[in-house]
């Protein structure tokens, strides 16, 4: 665990809470009720059409939630959420960069940054609106890892995504695909996720590699939801492909994007995978009228990209039919055989695409799938 200074747990200590009139609690600077923008301590925050009713003292929030989670009361996404919650916008950052201290692989405190980022406008009040992109890119490359999170979820709201680009307000694709080879996760994350806005098409093939191979679990995420913006149907097609037979590693990296971002398709997949669980190796059998069968050996080339050549700068998959999916193809569908860990890996991803914890075990999952999912379907 680490421990803050008493010096930065006094100021941290001393804060106040603007409370809008629809509830929001926000850490501020010098606010006043009936304000319409908030000055936090990272950026302004613009509420106009709703005004800053009350003025709170949040002095004893910060060591009351740091408590409980010093004393295993809540778990750390529980700690960030209240925090997040109150609006203690600089003990939350604090708190981040504790949990990533202790847990690498933690994706919280980046969606919770984010989520503020995405609203704190950091720029200078000065700075030409032209000029707005850039500012924002080279903060969110910076070294300072909340002011280039928050700086990072600002830009993406900022960017011109249309069909006709303002080129003042967009990244160049070659500073994205520098970005993309960075050692700094944030600098990853972001630039994944600002590929998907700008749909660069020639980012695809960079982006699914990432989205299961990449060491880091927020910037795997950040992988897959851009690649889902740029082209849905081949990021399906390769999660699909790897979560049936690929590596130990890149199936749970599938699992969880599927579970994330695939949709009806994800739940197609990850079910028919986990339908092989009470069969054994070398046995062929039906479920929801496609062909299954359970197999021992991976298959060591899914992680290559269908078609590459090395001599090609990207892949063509637009010639596939939208309509049949990895899944569909070919008179059998193989599934590697698995453990007990992988299976709890597709529950839980099969959770994740439900949006709830269902406590729902193999048979149950099953059962959901084919008396109630598949005859709902038109």
């Amino acid at each position: 665990m680490l421990f803050l200074p008493a010096t930065l747990l006094a100021l941290a200590a001393q804060t106040s809470i603007a409370i809008t009139q629809s509830g929001l609690h926000v850490q501020c600077i010098d606010a006043q009720v009936g304000d319409r923008q908030v000055q936090t301590p990272f950026g302004l925050l613009r509420t106009p059409s709703d005004p800053v009713v009350e003025i709170a003292d949040g002095s004893n929030q910060v060591a009351d939630f740091r408590k409980l989670h010093q004393q295993g009361i809540t778990d750390d996404e529980t700690w960030l959420q209240d925090l997040s919650t109150a609006g203690q916008l600089e003990e939350l950052a604090r708190a981040c960069l504790e949990i990533l201290a202790q847990q690498p692989q933690s994706i919280f405190p980046y969606t919770f940054l984010e989520s503020w980022g995405k609203k704190i406008d950091p720029t200078p009040p000065q700075l030409p609106y032209r000029k707005r992109v850039s500012w924002l890119w080279e903060q969110a490359s910076g070294k300072d890892f909340t002011k280039a999170v928050l700086a990072g979820a600002f830009l993406l709201e900022e960017i011109s995504y249309s069909s006709e680009p303002d080129n003042d307000r967009i990244i160049r694709i070659a500073d994205l695909r520098k970005a993309l080879r960075s050692k700094s996760v944030v600098r990853r994350r972001v630039a994944a996720h600002i590929a998907g806005r700008q749909q660069e098409f020639s980012l695809r093939e960079t982006l699914m590699l990432a989205s299961l191979t990449d060491p880091v679990e927020a910037a795997r995420d950040a992988a897959a939801e851009g690649l889902s913006g740029i082209h849905p149907h081949s990021a399906r097609q390769y999660w699909v492909r790897n979560l049936a037979r690929g590596t130990s590693y890149a199936r749970v990296a599938a699992a969880w994007n599927l579970g994330h971002y695939g949709g009806a398709d994800g739940l197609q997949a990850l079910v028919h995978v986990l339908a092989t669980w009470n069969h054994k190796v070398g046995q062929r059998f039906r479920f929801a009228d496609r062909s299954v069968w359970l197999v021992s050996d991976p298959d060591r080339s899914a992680l290559d990209i269908a078609g590459y050549n090395p001599e090609q700068e990207e892949v063509d998959f637009r010639h596939l039919n939208p309509d049949l999916e990895f899944l569909d193809l070919g008179s059998t569908f193989k599934v590697t055989r698995y453990g007990e860990s992988f299976r709890d890996v597709l529950l839980e991803a099969l959770d994740t695409w439900a949006g709830e914890t269902t406590h729902r075990d193999v048979d149950a999952w099953l059962k959901y799938y084919l008396e109630e999912w598949l005859p709902s379907r038109p």
